[in-house]
């Protein structure tokens, strides 16, 4: 991993602490989204075992599948030491077997980490935004042969529009700060929570879920579908088939 990968500014302790603490409040509707995937994962007749968890931050994606199925084993990715050592604190609270693996998801090489075999699952959120179009198509093929027939791919990420509502995300994440800045009686004035928040947005390389779904089907995917929008907030996935290979 070098200093320019894409998401770098995630190694920094300070980001890490305030997105962690803040998550739930800043995202819009982010809790309709998570509670959208935990319908996905319980009505999908896949068996869940053991499953990826990309960019998994500190974990909160693999603890919403063990809400699902308390026996899968989670194996979480990210690049991010700060993150991953969150990671492994609220791991601590399961009682399942996991694994925790530093991987750089701009290149290919965040495989090689990886327990050996196929996994049942792969779940993503706010992460891959970050990587420029060409290495998403890459990773999209590489997460295809990393599972195993019928797993389900599902990304909660931020994408890009066209049109009215462009830049309406980031509007109400600001908004979102603003209050919450108010309500714990805290000093930094509306201009600089929006500076915060657009520092963290230059290393954003959203693609349009129409392009993602795409590359999905490109990289042997089926059922691809977008089950949630609203501005540049989406969830959407597909599956490896049965017989699904190259």
């Amino acid at each position: 991993m070098s200093a320019s990968s894409p998401g770098a500014i995630w190694q920094r302790e300070d980001l890490t602490e305030a997105y962690l603490s803040e998550r739930q409040i800043l995202m819009p509707l982010v809790e309709i989204q998570e509670d959208l995937i935990r319908r996905l994962l319980q009505r999908q007749q896949h068996p869940l075992r053991r499953f990826l968890d990309i960019g998994s931050g500190d974990g909160a994606m693999s603890e919403l599948v063990l809400e699902v199925e308390p026996q899968a084993e989670p194996v979480l990715v990210d690049f991010s030491g700060p993150m991953l050592e969150r990671a492994e604190r609220r791991m601590a609270r399961t009682s399942v077997p996991w694994q925790g693996v530093r991987g750089d998801l701009s290149d290919a090489g965040w495989r090689d980490g990886l327990p050996a075999g196929v996994y049942s699952a792969a779940i993503s959120a706010f992460a891959i935004h970050h990587l420029p179009a060409a290495r998403k198509r890459a990773l999209f093929a590489e997460l295809f042969d990393l599972l195993e027939p019928g797993a389900m791919f599902l990304n909660m990420d931020y994408v890009s529009v066209v049109g009215p509502l462009v830049g309406l995300f980031d509007e109400q994440t600001d908004a979102n700060a603003i209050a919450a800045e108010r309500v714990r009686g805290g000093g930094r004035t509306d201009e600089q929570i929006k500076c915060e928040h657009a520092q963290d947005g230059d290393e954003d390389r959203p693609d349009s879920v129409e392009d993602q779904l795409q590359w999905l089907r490109a990289a042997g995917f089926t059922e691809g579908e977008v089950h949630f929008k609203w501005a540049e907030a989406a969830v959407f996935g597909a599956v490896k088939p049965i017989g699904g290979n190259h």
